[in-house]
């Protein structure tokens, strides 16, 4: 069959990445192009009340500046938080008080994302919606301590079937985001401002860097 062997390694020969922490130290992470893609497409899902883990950058940014909103965290140092609670402990959220909920980048550090999305579900007034997202192809998180441990990545029908067992099949949507070229570059640390516009088809089955879905509750 000949000499497989690539002629030149070029970048590919790089042992170490670009950089450690997603390429934020050298411009806007290329998962975030895409999560950003996907919130913006559902932006007419993201009405208050509203939840968002960690900050509420993305409600702000996707729904009325004066939104009503909650930021729930597990780490009690966060003072952005507005509600400290595990995900995963059924109860620690109010119950169908949410129009929205924006889970996002967060059950890759759960212990058991089927029961935070259990959570997540009774927290949902009815007819309310879900947006989360998760990665796909992606290095694991630097920071590892007992809180923030990163544990799982997700396919596009891992997600699907995960969302459907809580909400019901007919009410998710799931898809994957990415390409090779982007999630090799997403690999070696690059930013998005330096491998240039993203392709115009952004949804990829076979190479997602990140998992969208959206799940909405019942009426």
């Amino acid at each position: 069959m000949g000499d497989l062997r690539p002629s030149s390694w070029g970048v590919l020969a790089r042992a170490e990445p670009f950089s450690d922490c997603f390429g934020y130290d050298r411009g806007t992470p290329i998962d975030r192009r895409y999560i950003e893609a996907f919130l913006a497409s559902g932006a007419h899902l993201i009405r208050p009340p509203l939840l968002e883990v960690g900050e509420n950058v993305y409600a702000r940014r996707f729904a009325a500046g004066a939104a009503e909103t909650d930021v729930v965290d597990i780490d009690p140092d966060n003072e952005d938080a507005t509600l400290i609670a595990d995900l995963c402990e059924q109860g620690s959220l109010p119950a169908a008080r949410y129009r929205c909920v924006l889970l996002v980048q967060t059950l890759q550090y759960v212990r058991d994302p089927r029961a935070a999305l259990v959570n997540v579900r009774r927290s949902l007034a009815p007819g309310g919606s879900l947006l989360v997202t998760v990665p796909g192809i992606s290095r694991t998180d630097p920071v590892d301590d007992a809180l923030m441990a990163d544990r799982w990545r997700f396919t596009p029908a891992g997600l699907r079937d995960l969302l459907a067992e809580v909400f019901g099949p007919d009410s998710v949507r799931c898809r994957g985001y990415g390409g090779l070229r982007a999630a090799t570059a997403f690999l070696y640390g690059l930013a998005a401002e330096e491998i240039g516009p993203l392709d115009e088809n952004m949804e990829d089955a076979e190479f997602p860097i990140v998992v969208c879905g959206t799940a909405r509750a019942g009426t």
